[in-house]
């Protein structure tokens, strides 16, 4: 198959599930425009918060080594500069024009939570549709399968819970399916 459309990989790590209240601590997305898989342009962020007013005990044990890294001050940033950092890397990858967002639940969990009253990172540069890889692979399986189940066929590794290594399972996954 050819190459159909740009679209941009986004994944989040959080404090929980509560798709308004939780915190993102981390924020990764990248852009496939069908060029090289090496070129193409990605966004990591790890966000320190001043406090954490909504945790769940399984996400905070899922994620310690991303805030070990928010409190030993390696490579993080602040929720605001997170905004702002996220905003002018969407403006270098495409100066103009809305996004395809794609991931893995991206509708039901990682757009709710990035636009929730906690984190409000401006979404409206991206479409209601989005793509889930889930859905192109349901003739390999007799469910929805789970981002792991979708590894195993494209000869990826386990999902690690590391929000750039999952936004690039997700881009793996439907390349393997349009190209």
């Amino acid at each position: 198959m050819d190459f159909r459309f740009p679209y941009m990989s986004i994944d989040i790590e959080t404090t929980g599930l509560d798709r308004q209240k939780v915190h993102v601590l981390q924020l990764a997305a990248v852009y496939d425009n069908g060029k090289d898989i090496g070129d193409l342009p990605t966004f990591d962020r790890v966000i320190k918060w001043p406090v954490i007013s909504h945790a769940e005990e399984y996400a905070m044990n899922l994620n310690r080594h991303l805030l070990r890294r928010a409190y030993q001050n390696d490579r993080v940033v602040s929720i605001e500069d997170a905004r702002l950092d996220f905003e002018k890397w969407l403006d270098f990858v495409q100066p103009s024009g809305r996004f395809t967002a794609a991931g893995k639940n991206i509708q039901g969990f990682d757009m709710p939570i990035l636009a929730n009253p906690v984190n409000r990172f401006n979404m409206r540069r991206f479409l209601h549709r989005a793509l889930d890889p889930g859905s192109m692979y349901i003739n390999e399986f007799d469910h929805v399968p789970t981002l792991d189940e979708i590894n195993t066929v494209t000869g990826r590794k386990a999902v690690t819970h590391d929000a750039l290594d999952d936004a690039w399972d997700v881009i793996y996954a439907i390349r393997h399916k349009w190209l």
